[in-house]
Parts: C-alpha cells; sequence; structure tokens
C-alpha cells in the first residue's frame, strides 16, 4: 500500500514538474507566420530542411506585403507574400518590428527564436536586435550578451532569447510560427 502511494505521489510530481517545464521553454508574447513555399527562398532554405545546425534565418517584414529573409550565412532575399499569406496577420516579433529567427539546432530540433536581445528589452522595454555570426550566435550590439542559437538560445551571461513554437513540414514546405496566437 504504501509502495503505491509513493508511486502515484512521485508520478503526479512528473507530471506536474513536465508541463511546467514545456510551458516555460516558449514565450508568452504572440508571434504568428504561415509562409508557403518556405524552402524555395535562397535565404531561408538552408536553416529550415534541418541539413545545416549552424545556418539560422532573421525573418522581418520590409514593405507592404514583403518579408525580407536574411540568414547567417550572407545571403538575403525579399519576398513578396502571395495574396492567401497577405491576408493573414504577421506578428513577426515583439510590436512586429524586430523579426524572427529561425533554424535547426544540434538537437535537431527547429528553434523561432525573437530577434530582439531579451536582455534588454526586459530590463527596460528597449527593442534592440542581435546580430548573428555563421557559426551561431547571436550577440546585441547594445549590451554585448551572446546567446547560442544552436542551444535554446541560452546565453553564458544568464538567460535566454524568447523561443517561439515552429514547425515546418511538407514539400513544398510550409513553415508555421504559431505563439498564443488564436
Amino acid at each position: 500500500m504504501t509502495a503505491a502511494i509513493f508511486f502515484t505521489l512521485h508520478s503526479s510530481l512528473l507530471i506536474f514538474t513536465s508541463c511546467g517545464d514545456i510551458e516555460s521553454e516558449y514565450s508568452n508574447r504572440r508571434a504568428f507566420l504561415r509562409l508557403e513555399r518556405a524552402n524555395m527562398n535562397t535565404a531561408l532554405a538552408p536553416a529550415i530542411t534541418g541539413i545545416s545546425t549552424n545556418v539560422f534565418c532573421r525573418i522581418y517584414l520590409s514593405g507592404t506585403n514583403q518579408l525580407t529573409c536574411q540568414n547567417n550565412q550572407g545571403i538575403t532575399e525579399v519576398r513578396t507574400l502571395t495574396s492567401i499569406e497577405a491576408q493573414q496577420p504577421l506578428i513577426l516579433g515583439i510590436n512586429n518590428a524586430t523579426g524572427i529567427i529561425v533554424g535547426y539546432g544540434f538537437d535537431g530540433v527547429l528553434f523561432c527564436y525573437d530577434a530582439c536581445c531579451s536582455n534588454c528589452y526586459n530590463n527596460g522595454k528597449e527593442l534592440h536586435l542581435v546580430s548573428m555570426n555563421t557559426n551561431g550566435i547571436a550577440t546585441c550590439s547594445h549590451c554585448n550578451r551572446q546567446y547560442d542559437l544552436t542551444n535554446h538560445g541560452l546565453s553564458p551571461q544568464g538567460g535566454r532569447l524568447d523561443h517561439y513554437f515552429a514547425s515546418c513540414s511538407g514539400q513544398p514546405a510550409v513553415l508555421v510560427v504559431n505563439n498564443h496566437y488564436y
């Protein structure tokens, strides 16, 4: 009887702990993007195919119905949204001003981060973009905090980039970022 009670309590504790870890993995900020034929974009494709682990791509609004995709390997492509994509709300980063960064980590997980330094934003609501190097490290030009894009956006100085839920599937690929958007 005692063993059964212990097992039940232990199992309940594991379930509640696991749910907390999963929930805290993602930011409480909203983000939304549904991008058709994402693998046809020369800047975005290397970041979302899962072939390379150090390729990350920043996606941001650059004009009416236009997205710019700029990866950390020096490739940039401006893309005009399709009529269907243009009808959807786009929420790309804090205040839709910073954009998002997508790419695969070493553990084979597709990551999506806000391109704003979370340290600067959380400590004064200042929007400072991070820049990406070819090794998958993002650095804030204001506070010099570095974030490892290949490892959950963690910073050796503490904290991490805001992380949004993302998936990419199909052929041609559809990239979906949907974080707290209903």
